[in-house]
């Protein structure tokens, strides 16, 4: 099952396709009132709702009263978003792709892109995503070590996430052996065919293929 996650993100890095996407939805927050707006009930609304008014956050738990609607408070230990993540983990979801989850404040956006590593989402490397008008996001570890070619991105990007041990990239136009862990973005690279390879040892790696902004 494919369980799709909307955050509260800018409108102008979502995909146009965005609502048409297959599978189910789960709202973090003000991408719950989004769904709402665009005439879709997800399966769950959950957050602090604080960036909606009092008037906004009622209309939500009405429009929500017969699915899953959940308010937490502002002091807790993971964001909306990963708690909309964890829901479709929960859920059994073999698919997560995260979206309106860039853009924005930048804490946000790196919370986000490192969801990975938060204690109780082990398993999520190999089933989520990260999806915006110009990237995709996946990861890569010892288990899932090749990254697919998305149609219409040109570029590929590898960044360790954590403590790192033995990554290489094996295939792409640019290879590389990274015995150390490192933090750095190795970015700019290209598919050569239709899969790179990677070997990890230990950790996660965050892989990106995007497409310059049109104007």
């Amino acid at each position: 099952m494919r369980i799709n996650v909307l955050a509260g993100g800018p409108k102008e890095n979502r995909p146009d396709d965005l609502f048409q996407q297959p599978g189910e939805w789960v709202g973090a927050d003000r991408g719950a009132y989004f769904l709402m707006e665009a005439g879709i009930h997800p399966l769950f609304a959950v957050g602090d709702f604080d960036s909606l008014s009092e008037k906004e956050r009622l209309e939500l738990a009405d429009y929500q009263r017969n699915r899953g609607f959940e308010s937490y408070p502002a002091r807790k230990d993971y964001t909306d978003t990963a708690l909309a993540v964890q829901y479709a983990m929960k859920a059994g979801a073999d698919e997560i792709v995260l979206y309106g989850a860039t853009g924005g404040r930048l804490d946000h956006e790196l919370s986000n892109l490192t969801i990975p590593l938060l204690p109780g989402f082990a398993g999520l490397v190999g089933r989520f995503s990260i999806v915006d008008a110009q990237n995709t996001i996946t990861y890569v570890d010892h288990s899932h070590n090749a990254v697919k070619r998305l149609p219409g991105h040109h570029y590929l990007g590898f960044m360790p996430l954590g403590i790192v041990d033995n990554f290489s990239i094996i295939d792409a136009e640019y290879p590389l052996t990274l015995k150390e862990n490192s933090g750095i973005m190795y970015s700019s690279n290209e598919f050569v065919g239709e899969l790179v390879h990677v070997s990890i040892e230990r950790g996660i790696v965050l892989a990106t293929q995007s497409t310059d902004r049109r104007y």
